[in-house]
């Protein structure tokens, strides 16, 4: 009997508290309008992220975009104040994917202004695909100084894609400095970085040995080799030494 009037007693408390919370609410609603009376209904106002005069980070890279986009036909006045807008956004933003967006961008604008901006880029941020795309824009201006950077990131940088993308670039120059840095590419060890070496010093020489490492040595050190042989498909692919067996 005590253990059935103890529960009776709680569940009286429990039922008493709850009319007291019901008639504070209605006490409070009542004196209410419209407007106000909605705060009391969970989840009947719209949720958002964006705060009133701040951009976000999707809305930052777009405008970027347009600045390129909308810039390529701009006169020189105005491509050089869009010039210094982007390098402020790029110099202010913490964020490599908004600073490769201001990259590619300042490219779009086809402006040697821009070579200040590249030239950092690609030498000294620490984001790899923002000094990837750095090494892309810096041959968009062809002189001998673009030419001088690539060639610095194809011997310093440590990372291979870097590496990669700034000797493509170096195949849109033909000086003889630039030849002689993608020779030395010959004897590296990463067997990508040797066929894409091949392939930029097709388009610097104007010469074609395949890809055939030990032609292209003998060229660069003033030798004439003979030109590559043609392969059959089956020799291409190893299958002429077997073709014999039954």
């Amino acid at each position: 009997m005590f253990r059935k009037k103890q529960t009776t007693g709680i569940n009286t408390n429990i039922y008493v508290i709850f009319l007291c919370f019901v008639a504070f609410i209605f006490f409070q609603t009542g004196c209410q309008t419209d407007s106000q009376l909605a705060v009391y209904v969970p989840f009947n106002s719209a949720r958002t992220d964006t705060i009133p005069g701040i951009l976000t980070p999707s809305e930052r890279i777009e405008m970027v975009r347009l600045k390129g986009e909308n810039g390529r036909l701009a006169d020189s006045q105005t491509q050089k104040m869009l010039i210094e807008h982007l390098t402020k956004e790029y110099v202010d933003s913490p964020d490599p994917v908004l600073r490769q967006e201001v990259v590619k961008a300042m490219e779009r604008l086809n402006n040697s202004d821009g070579f200040a901006l590249f030239k950092y880029a690609a030498m000294k941020d620490e984001n790899p695909f923002v000094r990837r795309a750095a090494c892309r824009a810096v041959a968009s201006i062809p002189q001998n100084e673009s030419a001088a950077v690539l060639r610095h990131i194809i011997r310093h940088d440590a990372d291979k894609d870097v590496q990669l993308q700034a000797i493509k670039s170096l195949a849109a120059f033909d000086d003889q400095d630039t030849i002689t840095a993608l020779g030395e590419l010959l004897e590296s060890r990463h067997a990508a970085l040797r066929y894409q070496a091949i392939q930029s010093l097709k388009s610097c020489t104007r010469q074609n040995y395949g890809d055939d490492v030990r032609r292209w040595k003998q060229y660069l050190a003033g030798q004439t080799p003979n030109p590559p042989e043609k392969l059959t498909f089956s020799q291409r692919l190893g299958w002429e030494e077997i073709s014999t067996f039954k």
